[in-house]
């Protein structure tokens, strides 16, 4: 479920009658998104010439989200036995290939993240994460409220420990070996509808791997990217904005310093966290075969078991 229906359903949550142009005020939402709902889901709403109510079905269809974003559930009763495990598992992921630019996220980032995936509603939209060195997918299932989750990466080592996590668990995991710089398989373009991702910083990478975020996610996907560089670079900034600009994104929030690596000394150790939305005109600023170095330091040689 969308952000936008979520906030409809929830401003009709108790039982109240408003007016559209009250509902679009109270959810902060735009009236042309509150009749397209109205349109799309009218068995949701019970609808007089004035005003509008949920339905059984749309306190139904509400009550499914809410319960899928553990809205009445604190992730925190949780969060001890989730931050053991991650300590336990997480030196099974092998060396940290620094070739590839990996800078792994401190496990309580990695805690926060999965938080906000779950709190935001983004595991029931289907989940992609383009690299995953930092187990951020693992987190998810470990909360509980993963369906699936799909990763996308070089790094076997990675790969290899999802999926004995996910067979031992019964959890249901898709871990696809792959090089971005080669084009994504066509089973998977389109498919998702919500994409993470800790990018490489150079612009080169940063836009390689926001370009494979866009051509996995569906039209109305959401895409989660750590960003981040030294006061004294901030030209890097206007740079991936600019590419994220000429994508088509539209970054709905930047979360300063969200992210924190165990180094990383060079962006002072922190990261921020951008949520952007696809809009009409989005589309991958990089397609095809890549050679050119995507990352700050040497590019993997040949096809290397290594990497992000």
């Amino acid at each position: 479920m969308n952000e936008g229906i979520y906030r409809i359903l929830c401003a009709l949550g108790d039982g109240r009658c408003l007016r559209r142009l009250d509902l679009a005020r109270q959810a902060g939402e735009a009236l042309s998104v509150v009749r397209w709902l109205l349109k799309d889901k009218p068995q949701w709403f019970e609808c007089d010439e004035q005003t509008i109510r949920c339905s059984q079905a749309g306190l139904a269809a509400l009550a499914r989200e809410m319960t899928a974003r553990c809205v009445h559930r604190p992730l925190s009763e949780h969060d001890d036995q989730v931050l053991r495990r991650l300590v336990a598992v997480a030196p099974r992921r092998g060396r940290i290939k620094r070739e590839v630019d990996q800078v792994r996220a401190t496990l309580p980032t990695v805690m926060a993240r999965a938080r906000r995936l779950v709190r935001a509603g983004e595991v029931q939209r289907g989940l992609v994460f383009l690299g995953d060195a930092d187990l951020t997918s693992l987190a998810v299932h470990l909360m509980g409220v993963a369906r699936r989750t799909t990763v996308i990466d070089i790094d076997r080592d990675v790969l290899d420990l999802l999926e004995a996590e996910a067979k031992a668990n019964g959890w249901e995991h898709q871990g696809i070996y792959h090089d971005l710089r080669s084009p994504l398989p066509r089973k998977l373009r389109g498919r998702f509808g919500c994409a993470f991702s800790d990018p490489p910083y150079a612009p080169e990478g940063f836009a390689l791997f926001a370009s494979r975020a866009i051509e996995l996610l569906r039209p109305d996907g959401r895409l989660y990217l750590c960003l981040g560089q030294s006061r004294r670079s901030s030209e890097r900034g206007i740079k991936t904005q600019g590419i994220l600009a000429t994508a088509g994104v539209l970054v709905e929030e930047v979360i300063p310093d969200f992210n924190v690596y165990e180094g990383a000394a060079s962006i002072g150790a922190r990261s921020a966290l951008w949520v952007g939305v696809l809009t009409p005109s989005a589309r991958p600023v990089v397609s095809g075969h890549i050679s050119d170095e995507i990352y700050t330091r040497r590019p993997p040689a040949g096809r290397s078991r290594h990497g992000t």
